[in-house]
């Protein structure tokens, strides 16, 4: 029974499966109350969560394409309106993880600010310490001369204002590229399921007008053959009657008045004297 009950099993349904589990841990892991601080610290962790979500929309492409192959109108109903609640989901953890990666490249921005702003601040404080050393010890050569015979620092020691914001920026720029890629390919493959579902319900649907069309068509063909016939036996009995009346004059049409007469009789006859004669 548990063999016959595998066997039973469609690939659709393992598919199915595989990506409600994949997205209840996702949606546990990154839109919980207590989301994984891993997301927000870790650009791996982000990425390999981005992997995860990618995946399950290739699985709900999957899906969708072989929803639109299913005959009963309920079961494709219901398909379709529970595919439409897992893609609403995938862009809600698409949207997420955008506003994470955000998150973090401000922070990065923030602490390169303000590593600046101190490399700033030390210049101040020198001209304090070197007074405070001056006012303790015997008069030494001027300030200025030994900064001028002192060597310059080196380069790997000149701090460069604009690089992390450039850097920054270049990374929000692409950030803002790869989420705005995210949307059109899901858009894309929105219109393209919206398509092929309409394409399939019109085929659906021809198919079912054309046949019963033929069968209207049919019983139409049929009728008009009828009709033709019974038209063509009444012009028959027509133009015999003008033949009969033609080139004959009043004393052929009163015959024939006569025998039209003559038929009345037999039919009231008929009708009404044969049923009371008892033989």
């Amino acid at each position: 029974m548990a063999r016959a009950a595998a066997l039973d099993i469609q690939p659709s349904d393992v598919v199915s499966i595989n990506l409600t589990r994949l997205l209840s841990r996702l949606e546990h892991k990154i839109l919980s109350s207590e989301p994984d601080p891993r997301l927000r610290l870790s650009s791996y962790e982000r990425a390999k969560t981005s992997a995860n979500v990618e995946h399950a929309r290739t699985l709900l492409l999957q899906l969708e394409h072989e929803s639109s192959a299913i005959k009963i109108q309920s079961r494709k109903q219901a398909a379709q309106t529970d595919l439409l609640q897992k893609r609403a989901l995938i862009k809600r953890l698409t949207e997420r993880l955008y506003n994470l990666s955000q998150l973090d490249d401000g922070d990065v921005a923030d602490v390169s600010d303000g590593e600046d702003l101190l490399g700033e601040e030390e210049p101040l404080e020198k001209p304090a310490l070197t007074t405070l050393s001056a006012a303790a010890e015997p008069p030494t050569p001027p300030i200025f001369d030994r900064r001028k015979d002192s060597p310059p620092p080196p380069a790997s020691q000149l701090r460069s204002r604009h690089g992390p914001t450039s850097s920054s920026t270049t990374a929000h720029t692409e950030t803002l590229l790869s989420h705005n890629r995210i949307e059109q390919e899901v858009i894309t493959e929105e219109l393209v399921s919206v398509a092929a579902a309409i394409k399939a319900n019109a085929n659906a649907m021809a198919a079912d007008l054309q046949g019963e069309d033929r069968e209207v068509l049919e019983r139409a063909g049929q009728g008009l053959e009828k009709n033709t016939g019974g038209m063509e036996a009444a012009a028959g009995r027509i133009g015999l009657l003008r033949r009969m009346t033609e080139g004959k004059g009043w004393w052929g049409r009163m015959k024939l008045y006569a025998w039209l007469a003559a038929l009345w009789v037999v039919a009231l006859a008929v009708v009404f004297v044969m049923p009371k004669l008892r033989f």
